[in-house]
């Protein structure tokens, strides 16, 4: 709808943007006799702004709305993780939340959660530590009183084929990873709490 203006007047105009037809401002506007209002703007006087919204002008209906506006927050894809800066006027998009996730969790329709089983829990959290080289590990051993346990507990494994693996792995390896099938082996039948190999191993590190 055009509007024409009968006389001569100075109003109070309220520009929109082009696109989003989002209020950008206000400005004193010299209506002429029988001309319509500037581009993008309306004489009609948008509602008091509300935390978190911003007035939108409905053309067709020549009204403002109270639209939400999130614009400048940070929402996180709920299929990628990825980051990205809310550059629209409107509700969040779907498919984007406001939540944060943190990593190995997965979007479950409501929120982020950690869906791993305790076993892919533990196993990503020993893939943290760095290998050991033999030195290090054989040294640490030693300094924990571990060096001849570790010898007569493989000694003692029953399953003749599972004793040579373990014994031919903790022999010939150049390098101990925490991951290691043989590794973890060796280091449970020890009877160490896992705080107590994770500080073993760290102490070796430094070896």
């Amino acid at each position: 709808m055009s509007l024409i203006s009968e006389k001569d007047q100075i109003i109070i105009a309220y520009s929109y943007d082009p696109e989003d037809k989002r209020l950008l401002g206000s400005f004193e506007y010299l209506w002429a006799k029988d001309t319509g209002l500037a581009t993008n703007s309306t004489n009609i006087q948008p509602p008091t702004i509300e935390k978190g919204f911003i007035p939108v002008f409905d053309i067709e209906n020549q009204k403002w709305d109270l639209v939400e506006d999130n614009r400048r927050k940070t929402v996180y894809s709920t299929k990628t993780k990825e980051p990205y800066i809310v550059e629209y006027v409107g509700e969040i998009k779907e498919n984007f939340t406001e939540l944060e996730p943190k990593p190995f969790e997965t979007w479950n329709g409501e929120i982020w959660l950690d869906q791993r089983s305790d076993e892919q829990k533990e196993n990503e959290r020993l893939e943290l530590f760095n290998p050991l080289t033999k030195r290090q590990f054989k040294l640490a051993l030693l300094h924990y009183d571990l060096l001849e346990t570790v010898e007569k507990v493989i000694e003692s494994i029953e399953d003749i084929k599972l004793r040579t693996r373990i014994s031919i792995e903790y022999s010939d390896s150049e390098i101990f990873e925490r991951t290691n099938e043989s590794v973890k082996l060796m280091l449970e039948k020890l009877d160490l709490s896992s705080d107590q190999i994770d500080e073993m191993w760290n102490y070796a590190l430094t070896l």
